[in-house]
């Protein structure tokens, strides 16, 4: 592998954590750990203790000391400390495609949006901290992490497209993009659908000692419900593709992707049951969306394989 290569997929890793430790600062109400940006309390490095805060800066800003918690803050700074070795990254990756700019011009462009793209998540980040967490701004940031991720994923693909391809037999390559993109259209509305219920339990989390832990769910309603009836909908269409791939007689990869795709989705129907049923522990949370992230991962790698697949 070269250079190039090896940047995107240490990018891609990165950016995966990144969605982990966003999901993390969500869960556990840290997403105000540091009430300003890019600053923590007014300081570049997050202060020891709340005898450190600059009292000055806080009154002027308005923040209540009391809100000072360690834990939180540390929290909320290390997904920022991500962020930021993203950014360096995804900038690394771009100047390194240049080696593609006539060669596979597809490679160069792509990386240049990613860098575009990533900056405009830092500022959509900063949004997201100076509207006290307004749901929507959040689901949009998470879903442009979800759409840099693809986009990092597809970019490393077109350098590497030669080592993946896989032969198709008969119709399996038409058989299998209809498949695949059925099977991405209902994971993408079932995340849609996710965030919706992340939404609705949101105010429980902001407010420390109030609904018991394992009431939350309950007073989401018909989202909820609506959540776990279509996660039927993306195991169906998980199913589908695994015995279309079998009954092609594909080569390579494909089969292997394949049983991550259905392993992943039925992984995901138990942690639904054990968050719906067990008090939303907040590890299978975190897990529960990670998954969701590597799952839209698996399935597109999977169209990007069987498009640029042999008879």
């Amino acid at each position: 592998m070269n250079a190039f290569q090896k940047t995107a997929l240490a990018t891609l890793a990165a950016t995966i954590l990144l969605i982990t430790v966003g999901s993390l600062v969500r869960i556990t109400g840290a997403g105000l750990g540091c009430p300003d940006w890019p600053r923590c309390w007014g300081s570049w490095l997050p202060p020891a203790s709340v005898e450190a805060l600059d009292m000055a800066y806080v009154r002027e800003k308005g923040y209540d000391p009391a809100d000072f918690n360690p834990v939180k803050m540390w929290t909320e700074y290390a997904n920022r400390l991500v962020g930021v070795v993203i950014g360096i990254l995804i900038f690394v990756t771009f100047l390194r495609s240049f080696r593609y700019r006539k060669t596979q011009p597809v490679v160069f462009y792509c990386a240049g949006l990613c860098f575009v793209l990533v900056g405009f998540q830092g500022w959509l980040g900063g949004q997201v901290v100076r509207s006290g967490l307004q749901p929507g701004i959040i689901t949009l940031h998470m879903a442009l992490a979800v759409i840099l991720l693809c986009l990092l994923l597809y970019v490393t693909f077109q350098s590497v497209e030669q080592r993946l391809r896989v032969e198709l037999t008969g119709r399996g390559r038409p058989v299998l993009m209809r498949l695949g993109l059925v099977l991405l259209a209902v994971t993408a509305i079932q995340v849609l659908i996710g965030t919706q219920v992340r939404e609705g339990i949101d105010p429980f989390i902001k407010d420390d000692g109030g609904l018991p832990r394992g009431e939350w769910l309950a007073q989401v309603g018909i989202v909820d419900h609506v959540h776990r009836f279509s996660s039927w909908l993306v195991l169906i269409a998980g199913v589908l593709l695994y015995r279309a791939v079998r009954r092609h007689g594909m080569t390579g990869r494909l089969p292997a992707a394949a049983r991550f795709i259905l392993a992943a989705i039925l992984l995901q129907i138990v942690l639904g049951v054990v968050l719906a049923y067990g008090g939303l522990p907040p590890g299978a949370q975190v897990l529960h969306l990670t998954l969701a992230t590597l799952l839209i991962c698996g399935e597109c790698m999977i169209l990007l394989m069987v498009r640029a697949s042999q008879r």
